[in-house]
Parts: C-alpha cells; structure tokens; sequence
C-alpha cells in the first residue's frame, strides 16, 4: 500500500490526487475520504488504473457497471469517461487507487519493437493492445510492476528516468501477455492456432495426467519450442496453463454444486488438501468459501 496524504496534501476529500510526471508518463494517486455517487473522472492518455484500498463501483461509457476491488487492473483508451461511486469511503477507511497515464509515442514504440524484434510466430497477428480486454483480476505480476514503478517514481535515485522507463515497458509488455491469454481463454475450436488446439485438448481431457510431453506431442512441437513460444506470447509456461484451466474449471463446479471434492477431482486435480492449498493460494479464499459467495 502506498502512503496516504499528509494534510499539507490533502486538498480535497472526493478523489484527491496526487501526480508524479515523468518523461513519456505520469503516476496519480487518487484518495476520498467520504461517500460520493457518480464522481466524473476522464484522462487524455490511455490509463493503467489499479486499485489499492477500499471498493468503487465504475460506470464506463458502453459498459456495465461493475464493483472495482484491491487487486484488480484496468487499461481504458483516453478519453474513457467514467463516473465513479464510493460508497464504503470514510475518513478512517479511505480508498486509494492509482493511475499511470502512457503517451501514445511510448505506446507505439513499445508496440513497433515487440512487432519488428519478437513477432508473433504461431498465427498471424501482431503485438498490440486489445481495449475490450480492459479488466485483469488479482495478478500479482501487474501487482508486482505497478508498485515497483511507483517506488521508482517517488524515490530520489538520480537514475529514476531510466529505471521507471524499463519497469514501464515491461508492465505494458505483461498487459499484452495478459489480454493474450483472455483471446486465449474465449477462443473456440473454430479458430485453428496451434494454441487453440492445446487448449481444446486441456479441456477434452480436464481429468487426466496431463504432462508437457503430452501436450508437445498433441501439437506436434518440441518442449523447448513449445514453452519457449507460449511464453513469449503470453507470459507463462504451457503448464501453468494447465493449472489455470483446471482452477477455472473447478470454479464453475464450485458456484455450480458447492462441493469441493467434485471441484477438485472434476477439474483433474488428484490431491484434495493440494487442490484446497492452491486454491486459497491463487484465489485468496478457501474453495469452499468461494462456493458460499
């Protein structure tokens, strides 16, 4: 968490904001100390917003309305106008949340090098930001990046410029990966990337001993090829993909039947106290609170 204002700082009590600008981006720093429905909010750049403290409901242009938690990301196109609520906010219990605006040079510089250095290899299309994949849940890498930038930020280290810009490129780089995998996710059998097809053999065989060999041999790829080319695109090994499928899976069970012993065997996991560890681990809760909400 970051610190809160002092009382120098604070010159409002609904969204008081605190900016930090340095070459191609600028960090914000947002508190409300009371209660307020439908706050206007709008930026000229496209914004990474993360939250820190406390619960808003966000109302987007062409969105439904949604509860905005700690933990949660959004990346929304400049100009996105929002109205927001704040309707746990207290002067003993404020929310904070962030903002890190991106000049669109720094995007498209970013985007080109990704595009010409590391172009994607296994369908055609190319590194870019995709705006409908606006909303990311509990990632602690995003997690882990925004709060690295901003220590950077706010430090005096005389080489801060260059530091916050390679954490920036990174974190930008990580967002990508991350919308990525949701294409990934919604994807259907109809589309026939080599990535596709592995995630349509995860969920055809949810239940089985699923290994990296197996699924080299499904795709007819070599280990080092395969983990080497889903890394890049998306950030994680094949495996890891693997486990989040089986969460997503025994989540559904979860809201569908209650019973984690279901959950856990019906989404391939053999271990009932692993499944419950990991669980907790991934999602913050227990597999059966999770089933209670």
């Amino acid at each position: 968490m970051l610190p809160f204002s002092s009382s120098k700082e604070l010159h409002s009590l609904v969204e008081n904001r605190r900016a930090y600008t340095l070459p191609n981006f600028e960090v914000n720093i947002f508190e409300t100390y009371e209660a307020s429905a439908l706050v206007p909010l709008q930026f000229s750049d496209l914004v990474i917003i993360n939250m820190i403290k406390g619960k808003k409901v966000m109302h987007l242009q062409d969105k439904v309305s949604f509860d905005y938690y700690p933990g949660e990301t959004l990346l929304l196109p400049e100009y996105t106008q929002m109205f927001i609520d704040f309707p746990e906010a207290r002067m003993e219990s404020p929310t904070q949340c962030t903002a890190i605006t991106v000049d669109a040079n720094k995007i498209k510089e970013v985007v080109d090098y990704l595009n010409e250095f590391y172009p994607k290899k296994e369908h055609r299309a190319n590194w870019t930001f995709q705006l409908d994949k606006f909303h990311f849940s509990n990632n602690d890498e995003l997690a882990r990046l925004t709060n690295r930038l901003f220590q950077v930020t706010l430090s005096g280290d005389i080489h801060k410029e260059a530091l916050a810009d390679l954490v920036l490129k990174e974190l930008m780089i990580r967002i990508m990966q991350m919308q990525g995998l949701l294409v990934l996710e919604e994807s259907t059998a109809k589309n026939s990337s080599v990535f596709t097809c592995l995630k349509q053999y995860i969920k055809e065989n949810m239940t089985e001993k699923l290994s990296i060999d197996k699924l080299c041999a499904h795709v007819g790829m070599s280990k080092s090829r395969l983990s080497r080319s889903f890394k890049a695109e998306f950030g994680i090994s094949p495996m890891e993909f693997v486990i989040r499928e089986r969460l997503a899976y025994a989540k559904k069970v979860l809201k569908q039947s209650g019973n984690v012993k279901e959950a856990c065997f019906s989404s391939g996991f053999s271990d009932v106290n692993y499944f419950v560890r990991l669980f907790r681990q991934r999602e913050g809760i227990t597999p059966g609170k999770y089933a209670s909400i």
